[in-house]
């Protein structure tokens, strides 16, 4: 049962296609997290000085400007490299 072996190069396509995806994962959680830690920080911002809803709202809008700057960013940065890979 335990004894099969993969034909050599078995999973390497599945390997392959993540390395690809990687920097457009990053980018994607690049943007997730920006606008998730600035919601946060609006959020505590709000509880602790009493202006709800005000510093959530330009925490999330903030957080919206940096993660798509970063998501852009990072994408371009990825399309340079898989560019100079090609040549």
């Amino acid at each position: 049962m335990g004894d099969e072996k993969q034909e050599p190069g078995a999973g390497s396509g599945a390997a392959e296609a993540y390395r690809k995806a990687a920097p457009y994962l990053d980018a994607a959680w690049s943007l997730i997290g920006s606008v998730g830690v600035w919601t946060g920080i609006g959020l505590w911002l709000d509880s602790r000085f009493g202006t709800k809803p005000w510093l959530v709202v330009v925490g999330s809008v903030g957080g919206m400007g940096l993660g798509f700057y970063l998501f852009f960013k990072r994408l371009s940065a990825a399309d340079k490299q898989a560019r100079d890979q090609k040549q």
